[in-house]
């Protein structure tokens, strides 16, 4: 094999090498980007979802409050039930 077609073949797969590098790096680049996007779009619903989330809980938080505040003597009432329940329950046990 001559000398001349050894260097075009060599040539040819540095050519060949340099454009699959290229169109490696191409896809490498927009495969980063869709990634950069989606944790961008993942962290902006996230920072929603927790914004929705904590005000949620604030409402409801405030709706037990104002039950808990306007049946003050009933809420009282409900944990002295409670706490004569569990005393009972605990003596009958020692005592049995």
């Amino acid at each position: 094999m001559p000398q001349v077609d050894v260097d075009r073949i060599v040539g040819s797969i540095r050519d060949g090498a340099g454009a699959v590098r290229e169109k490696t790096q191409d896809a490498v680049e927009d495969v980063a980007d869709k990634i950069e996007d989606a944790l961008e779009k993942a962290g902006t619903e996230g920072r929603k979802i927790q914004r929705e989330v904590k005000e949620e809980l604030a409402r409801r938080w405030r709706q037990v409050d104002r039950v808990g505040r306007e049946n003050a003597f009933l809420m009282a009432a409900g944990a002295l039930a409670v706490g004569v329940l569990v005393g009972w329950l605990i003596s009958r046990d020692r005592r049995g």
